[in-house]
């Protein structure tokens, strides 16, 4: 009788144990990938420094998060005036994306945004600095697959600096 009563407690105890996972939809991961071009398309324009290129992967209601320190949020305008301003500062701009990676919602759950780490380089054309910087951006996306938020993480002021350093 022990033996069955033990048995039946294991028996019980491992089935407990073995909950169904919930797997993610195949929808959400179709939908990373669309969204995944479209930041890459984003990264390589800039690179190209094809302003107008860019702007239709935009939404006109986009949020950005600029990486400068103190800086507040800025809606389309301030966003084109951002990476125009990035362009015309700096000449061989490259951007080795070390990783891309789908985001998640706030319980962990994949919503089709794109985040990636990687490295940025730029040779200042005034002095020849050439800064290096790593740097983390993420994406998220509208229904109609244009980025609508976008937030930047790396030290801007720190790279500007670096830029604008006069020779010893």
């Amino acid at each position: 009788m022990k033996k069955t009563i033990l048995v039946a407690f294991l028996l019980t105890l491992t089935i407990s144990c073995n909950q169904a996972v919930e797997k993610q939809s195949p929808n959400t991961s179709d939908e990373y990938a669309t969204n995944l071009k479209t930041a890459q398309t984003f990264f390589e324009l800039f690179l190209t420094e094809d302003l107008e290129g860019q702007k239709p992967l935009i939404c006109p209601g986009v949020t950005h998060y600029p990486p400068f320190y103190g800086a507040e949020p800025g809606k389309y305008d301030a966003f084109i005036a951002a990476g125009k301003g990035w362009m015309d500062a700096f000449d061989e701009i490259t951007y080795n994306a070390e990783v891309w990676l789908p985001g998640t919602d706030s319980l962990g759950n994949s919503n089709g945004s794109v985040r990636t780490y990687g490295v940025w380089t730029a040779k200042n054309p005034m002095n020849g600095n050439v800064i290096t910087t790593n740097a983390y951006h993420s994406f998220e996306f509208n229904a109609k697959g244009q980025i609508h938020e976008m937030r930047d993480y790396f030290d801007a002021s720190g790279a500007m600096a670096a830029a604008m350093k006069e020779a010893e």
